[in-house]
């Protein structure tokens, strides 16, 4: 059998700062320039399934934007990384915070318009972090 030696504490440093690096470039890998929009108008039409009467349009509209994004991480060889652009994070939780929003107030019997503002303001706080992570990603 054999021994491997201990690491010198530099190699240990080494290997650990090694890892953080990779981490981070797997989590900043450029998505492709298609997904942005695609998600944008996922995310209004989720928020607007709150006017129709039928959980199943919720279901099948979330169904689309979790396979949309596992398959695109799939074929970039990313499927579960989080970004680490804080601005982009932050406006997927508003977009999200929009959509959870609009699906609370919206009554198929009421009033349509707060259910659509909120919709434009999920796929404009959306495109606006689309932007900042596009950025960070493509120095």
């Amino acid at each position: 059998m054999e021994s491997i030696g201990e690491p010198t504490p530099a190699e240990a440093r080494t290997a650990l700062d090694d890892i953080d690096r990779i981490q981070r470039a797997v989590r900043d890998t450029p998505w492709p320039v298609w997904l942005y929009p695609v998600n944008a108008a996922l995310l209004a039409m989720f928020a607007l399934t709150a006017l129709l009467d039928s959980r199943l349009a919720f279901l099948g509209v979330a169904a689309v934007i979790i396979a949309v994004n596992v398959v695109t991480g799939y074929r970039m060889g990313t499927p579960w990384a989080l970004p680490t652009d804080r601005g982009f994070l932050t406006c997927v939780a508003l977009s999200g915070f929009s959509v959870a929003l609009a699906q609370a107030v919206g009554d198929p019997s009421g009033p349509a318009w707060p259910v659509v503002l909120l919709a434009a303001a999920a796929a404009s706080i959306y495109s606006i972090g689309s932007i900042l992570h596009y950025r960070s990603t493509r120095r």
